[in-house]
Order: C-alpha cells, then sequence, then structure tokens
C-alpha cells in the first residue's frame, strides 16, 4: 500500500494535488515550493532524503524546461535531475508531465516505474484548455 507521496516542485496544480493528497489521509513531502507562495495546511521538506524516499513521486508539467532542473518555479534551489536520479526509491513510482526520453532511459536503467500522465488523453486536453486561455 503506498502511503507517503512527494510532490517536487510545479506549481498551483501541484499544490492542489498535495492538499487533495493530504486530506486523503496520505503523508505528504512537499518540495521545491519555498519562495513567494502561500502553503497553507502544507509543510516544505528540506531533506532530500526523505522527499526521494516515497513510494509515490509526483513530478511536474513538464517535469524540466531545460533537461538539467525539475521545473520548480516556486523554489530557492530547484532539485536537479541528476540529484533526483541519484537518490529516488528504486521502488517508487514516479509521476511527470513531458517526460523526456532521456530522463525515462534512466529510470528505466534503475528499474524505477513511471508514467508520464499528459500521455493520457483525458488528462492532456484538459491541460490544454487553460493553457490556450491563458495567452
Amino acid at each position: 500500500m503506498f502511503e507517503t507521496v512527494s510532490v517536487i516542485g510545479g506549481d498551483l496544480r501541484q499544490l492542489t494535488l498535495a492538499r487533495l493528497l493530504k486530506d486523503e489521509g496520505y503523508h505528504i513531502f512537499l518540495y521545491g515550493f519555498d519562495k513567494d507562495i502561500q502553503l497553507d495546511n502544507l509543510e516544505l521538506e528540506p531533506d532530500k532524503d526523505f522527499v526521494l524516499s516515497s513510494d509515490i513521486v509526483v513530478l511536474p508539467v513538464p517535469v524540466s524546461f531545460d533537461g538539467f532542473t525539475i521545473n520548480s518555479p516556486y523554489a530557492e534551489t530547484p532539485m536537479t535531475i541528476e540529484e533526483f536520479l541519484d537518490g529516488i526509491n528504486p521502488s517508487a513510482m514516479v509521476f511527470g508531465g513531458q517526460l523526456q526520453p532521456a530522463f525515462t532511459r534512466a529510470l528505466e536503467e534503475n528499474g524505477v516505474a513511471y508514467r508520464d500522465y499528459l500521455k493520457r488523453e483525458e488528462l492532456s486536453i484538459k491541460n490544454a484548455v487553460p493553457t490556450v486561455l491563458a495567452v
């Protein structure tokens, strides 16, 4: 049974997900939201080891803009992809949007299960609508 969920980086969608999961009783490790953001009843976890030891890890959309750091606009210091890959719990399930091929290869080489949630048509469409309206 999955009990711990880490939400690393991202935007307000990730914070909403973290709140919903906390309300469902999951233990949430929140990382990458340490500047200019109201967390309400959520708490940051500054220890990367705890964050990367979770049963489930949720990454943002896209996971990375530069291929080097995890997309974390509210982080003082974003986690690097290398730090993530070096520390991730090998039995974790990783979810992210627009996973880059090099990232998925590295996860596969380490035996880490993953899913690109933007490959689900209904989510991809629902994500596209607010993006188009914001332009």
